[in-house]
């Protein structure tokens, strides 16, 4: 599911769609991306809360509250957040956090708690300029109300934006789910689904649960960082992974050329591909017959050896009884994440750093069950 995009389309196209991510920022983040708020309902709200906040900004924002005064925050603050964000940073979180528990609509609070995670980053002491958590102890920190309040607005005029599009298509009432679940373990019922559309990981990816810890942590997701990082796709945080079958020759011949030199990764690489083989057959679980699913995935490097994630999809999907329709390779317009390598460690580097690209081109495999 990711962010939701897809939803976004298939709603704009007045066709019922269901996402699914394991993790909870995707979840709340798609959540609050396809829910389209009536925009005065949604700039009443932004009022209250804009309020609310200039009203505790009159306060002493130095003085951080006892720990039984009533400005304490909804959940226990975890002992990382105080590794991450001041004490003043905290304290101006927490009055954002109850202006918006004070809300009524589960909607718009769901909608400003997006907001609220996308800003927790810009208010912290992680550097800015990476995607690991690395934290830069001079870095300036802006007020966390007045980023907020600036992001929301933000996002308020792409909802109405959002809202006015839908109304032209007639589409408001097109209905949308999202799930906070597994991929393997979809929350649809049998040769439902006429079409899946997804973009699964790359076996070579970013530490999801890393990248994301700072709202994990705010909100309460998860207090184990290890126990959340198991949750995705081929992370078993260093301990030997059960065998899944990855029902792919290709695939047994990837995992045991990066096995002659980094057997650990050969492990997770296994794993990886045992767990999208899962998706894959719980997608055909849910799938009509005839019906599609298109894969967005690319290949790259690791430990010298070429995985080569499209070839391996297309086995494990054909050996599951679907029939490849269309393999549709473009290269990848523009990518927020950093995209080169360094081939002797397989580390994201810098551009002038770095060996090779890392994702230059994705392909689309369209498949059809058969």
């Amino acid at each position: 599911m990711g962010s939701g995009t897809t939803l976004v389309e298939a709603k704009l196209l007045k066709r019922p769609s269901l996402g699914v991510d394991i993790n909870p920022v995707a979840y709340w983040t798609a959540r609050a991306k396809t829910q389209a708020i009536n925009p005065s309902v949604l700039e009443q709200a932004l009022t209250q809360i804009s309020k609310e906040l200039s009203h505790d900004s009159q306060l002493n924002l130095f003085d951080i509250p006892a720990a039984n005064s009533s400005t304490e925050p909804t959940i226990e603050w975890h002992g990382r957040l105080h590794y991450w964000f001041s004490p003043k940073t905290l304290h101006e979180l927490t009055q954002i956090q109850h202006a918006i528990d004070h809300l009524e609509d589960r909607h718009l609070r769901a909608f400003f708690y997006c907001a609220l995670s996308h800003i927790l980053k810009s208010v912290s002491y992680w550097h800015d300029r990476s995607v690991k958590p690395m934290r830069r102890l001079d870095k300036p920190i802006p007020d966390a109300r007045v980023v907020f309040l600036r992001h929301a607005r933000r996002m308020a005029r792409g909802n109405r934006e959002f809202w006015d599009l839908l109304r032209q298509r007639n589409a408001l009432e097109t209905p949308v789910q999202t799930h906070c679940a597994d991929a393997r373990c979809l929350p649809v019922q049998d040769e439902s689904c006429a079409l899946i559309v997804t973009s699964p990981p790359y076996v070579t990816s970013y530490e999801y649960a890393d990248l994301h810890q700072l709202s994990v942590l705010w909100f309460g997701w998860a207090t184990d960082q290890r126990e959340f990082r198991e949750q995705f796709i081929g992370r078993s945080n260093g301990v030997a992974p059960p065998y899944i079958p990855h029902g792919s020759p290709l695939a047994e011949r990837i995992i045991q050329q990066i096995g002659e030199t980094n057997p650990r990764k050969a492990r997770e690489v296994a794993l990886y591909f045992g767990e999208m083989r899962a998706c894959f057959a719980e997608m055909r679980r849910v799938l009509r017959p005839n019906g599609r699913a298109c894969i967005v995935i690319g290949n790259t490097h690791l430990c010298g050896v070429e995985v080569q994630n499209a070839q391996v999809f297309a086995e494990q999907l054909y050996n599951l009884g679907f029939s490849m329709e269309r393999v549709i390779l473009r290269e990848i317009p523009s990518k927020i994440l950093p995209r080169t390598r360094d081939k002797a460690t397989g580390k994201f580097a810098k551009t002038s750093e770095a060996d090779y690209i890392a994702y230059p081109t994705e392909y689309i495999l369209v498949v059809q069950k058969m």
